[in-house]
This record gives C-alpha cells, sequence and structure tokens, in this order.
C-alpha cells in the first residue's frame, strides 16, 4: 500500500483519467480573488457517478446528510470532496430543497444554484481554468454581493448570511437581491436557531463593523425574526448597540468582548432571555451580563462600589483587563481598573491582625482596598 500524500494535481488526474473533472468551488476561490488565504478548500467533481469514486478512493469518509459528501486527504488535510448537483424547492426551508447528483450535470449548472455571483465561481484543479459565468469576479472587484439565481430563495438562512458576508466583507447588497431577502421571512422564523448563533460568531470574529450585519437584517426586516433582542429595542437604543458593537469592535477582535458589548445597552433580564432562546455560548452571556450590571453600579463611582467591582471581576469569566477595554472602547466614564486592581493589597510587611476571625477578615481588607483606591483617586 501506497504511503505517498496524494497532491491536488494527483487527484485532479486520477478523475480525468477515469471522465470527470474537478474544480475548486465556494469560498475558497472568492477569497483567493479577495487576497485572502482560504481556511478550506472544497471540491466539485462532474461526470462521474460516487459507485466509481468510491472505487478510486476507498478510503474517501462519506460524510454528507442530505447529499454525498467525501472526506478525503488531498495534500495532507482532510477536504470535503461533493458531485455537482441541482436543487428544487419542493418544501419549506432548507430541509424543502431537492438534490440531483448525476453525471452529465455540468459545473455552470453547479454555480447557478449556489446562492451569490461571488460565490460562484469555480477553478479547475488541473488546467486552472477559472469559471465564472455570473460575473463574480467583476462583483469582488466592485463589492457587490448579488443573488446568483432565484435559487438563492431555496434556503432562507442564505439571507442571513448574505447579512453577515455583507459584515465580514464589508460589500454592499445588490438592491435587486434585498427584496429575495426580505421574501425569506415567513420561512425563516422557522429555521433551527443553531445555525444563526453560528452566523453570529462568525461576524463577530471575522467582521470589521460587525453592526453592520444589524442594519441589513433591520433593513430587511429580518431583525425580529432572527435577533428579537435587538429588534425590540427602540431606534435610538438600536444606533447604541450598533456603535457600541462597532467601537469595542475596533479595539479588539475577541468574539466574547465584542458580544460583551451588548450589555452596554441591554439589561439582564433580555440578555438571559436573548441565550434561553438561542443558546448563546456560555462565555459570552456571562461577559455581556457583567458589563450590564457594572456600568450600572459604576454609574457613579465611588470607591467602595470600585473595590466590589473589581472582586467581583477577579471571580468572573470577564477579566478586569478585559472590561477596561470594553469600558475605553465605548467611552465610558468609569476609571480604569487595571491599575486601580494593582494598588489594592496589604503594604509589605503588614498582615491581617490575628485577633480578626471569618467574616472580619473580609471586611478589614475591604476597608484596607477602599483606602488604597481612595488615595488613588484622590477622593476624600
Amino acid at each position: 500500500m501506497s504511503t505517498s500524500v496524494l497532491t491536488e494535481k494527483g487527484f485532479a488526474e486520477i478523475i480525468a483519467k477515469n471522465g470527470g473533472r474537478v474544480f475548486r468551488v465556494g469560498g475558497c476561490v472568492r477569497d483567493s480573488f479577495m487576497g485572502v488565504t482560504p481556511k478550506d478548500i472544497d471540491f466539485s467533481i462532474v461526470g462521474m457517478v460516487k459507485k466509481d469514486f468510491k472505487i478510486l478512493f476507498p478510503e474517501a469518509e462519506e460524510c454528507g446528510k442530505s447529499f454525498s459528501v467525501f472526506c478525503l486527504a488531498i495534500d495532507g488535510i482532510k477536504r470535503e470532496v461533493a458531485f455537482a448537483r441541482t436543487e428544487r424547492k419542493v418544501g419549506s426551508g432548507y430541509k424543502g430543497i431537492k438534490v440531483s447528483t448525476k453525471p452529465k450535470i455540468t459545473i455552470e449548472e453547479d454555480l447557478y444554484r449556489r446562492d451569490t455571483t461571488v460565490n460562484s465561481i469555480a477553478l479547475d484543479s488541473l488546467t486552472g481554468e477559472i469559471i465564472d459565468p455570473f460575473h463574480g469576479r467583476k462583483d469582488i472587484e466592485a463589492k457587490v454581493l448579488r443573488a446568483t439565481s432565484q435559487h438563492f430563495s431555496n434556503d432562507p438562512m442564505r439571507a442571513v448570511l448574505l447579512a453577515g458576508q455583507s459584515a465580514r466583507f464589508g460589500f454592499a447588497i445588490d438592491r435587486d437581491t434585498l427584496p429575495l431577502m426580505i421574501a425569506a421571512a415567513e420561512e425563516l422564523a422557522h429555521e433551527p436557531v443553531d445555525r444563526m448563533v453560528a452566523e453570529l460568531g462568525r461576524v463577530l470574529s471575522e467582521a470589521q463593523e460587525p453592526g453592520r450585519f444589524f442594519k441589513v437584517l433591520a433593513k430587511t426586516n429580518l431583525l425580529r425574526v432572527t435577533f428579537k433582542e435587538i429588534s425590540d429595542l427602540s431606534e435610538g437604543e438600536l444606533r447604541r448597540v450598533i456603535d457600541g458593537l462597532d467601537s469595542v469592535a475596533k479595539a479588539t477582535q475577541n468574539s466574547k468582548l465584542r458580544f460583551a458589548a451588548f450589555g452596554l445597552v441591554l439589561g439582564e433580564e433580555s440578555l438571559i432571555l436573548w441565550s434561553n432562546r438561542m443558546t448563546l455560548p456560555g462565555d459570552w452571556l456571562d461577559a455581556a451580563v457583567a458589563v450590564s450590571q457594572i456600568i450600572g453600579f459604576l454609574e457613579t463611582p465611588t470607591p467602595e462600589k470600585i473595590v466590589d467591582t473589581i472582586n467581583k471581576l477577579r471571580r468572573g469569566s470577564l477579566t478586569i483587563e478585559e472590561f477596561d477595554i470594553i469600558a475605553k472602547a465605548a467611552g465610558l466614564k468609569i476609571p480604569k481598573l487595571g491599575p486601580l486592581k494593582a494598588v489594592m493589597g496589604l503594604p509589605k510587611g503588614e498582615v491581617v491582625p490575628k485577633t480578626l476571625k471569618g467574616k472580619e477578615i473580609g471586611e478589614w481588607l475591604r476597608e484596607k482596598n477602599v483606602k488604597a483606591v481612595s488615595k488613588q483617586l484622590h477622593f476624600r
């Protein structure tokens, strides 16, 4: 048995010798034209049936649920390999899509059923030929997201993904595509919320201005069926949420801290209801709740409140340094807590009196810390 690594070219040559062709498709092709190193490389095969593929590559693992997708090590990395397919909508939601995979399906037909033109470009793995029937490269240059065809409406979640791509890429959305997004509202209300949380995670991790995600959803009337807690805000509160989120995003790419920015406007009850409905990551929720509680508690900061806040942050999922990042980015009128934490503690050589027991020790230490913070802040 050979132990040599299967390369992309070698893979394409084997497929070609057996009557098929291999193409790079989807986001990896788009990213290469955007000057971004692709995270994943996906392949589409035309001119071959699953049975023959399995004979050629018995080590490939079938991993698709609704249609045949194989995981195969190419260039030493497991890649997804699918067969060119067409789609037909027969029901509601993404589950109401009937898929057809036949050897006669062309790469152009496979590209036609994809969501946007920038994702409807293919690259021949053997020859390097670019297949771009819907002018996706032109739209990348123009920084425009445009539906490839009416197939955009096959999966209502594509409207949310498009809002996410607009935020992550900084691209505008073609005006003729907006009605297709608006029309997705009814079906989108019944889609699994975990898909929406996943896209929110990508936006929070990657977008320079994640607030754009919510602006697009609001513009297309999809905010109410996706992120209800944000939709319920007043116009002024929504503006504050977006401004706060984008301000924090300029300071950090950490998705937890970016989500914590929602706590600048949303109260603890709203945040918990949001998490109960969508099962948000626990560290996101804890961080946002901590921000919400602290900004209310420190609305009028005193040494006592600052000491209590620092002690609370020492025990939570949001660190003192992380809170300082959020507070500075959002322009909160709260003293920087990191330097104040540094002055808390007993001076060298001083110890807790032996006469103190239990809660008395904590009270004595708190009094010492309050005095140290007061001195640092010049409180009288």
